[in-house]
């Protein structure tokens, strides 16, 4: 992550309905568009090759990520903000 702006923080890591915990990332944001293109992850998330995962940052923002081989990278597929299901306001 070298000439790219990177975010780091702790967020909230699921696999599909399943929370994994909290986890250090850092987030590779592309200089051309500001995007997010590339999450590393202090270890391999605990997921097979090619699943899709989904991080919560610590400001809110949400990722669609899926992870790489065996490695602590996840490429960025998708983000949020996700509707909210809940049929009242809190």
């Amino acid at each position: 992550m070298d000439d790219h702006p990177v975010l780091s923080g702790t967020g909230e890591l699921m696999l599909g309905p399943k929370p994994l915990g909290r986890v250090p990332y850092e987030v590779e944001i592309s200089s051309a568009n500001g995007q997010a293109n590339i999450v590393r992850f202090a270890r391999k998330p605990p997921a097979r090759d090619g699943q899709k995962i989904h991080l919560t940052l610590e400001d809110g923002r949400m990722l669609d990520c899926r992870v790489l081989d065996g490695s602590p990278y996840c490429s960025v597929v998708g983000d949020g903000p996700y509707l909210d299901r809940r049929g009242r306001g809190r």
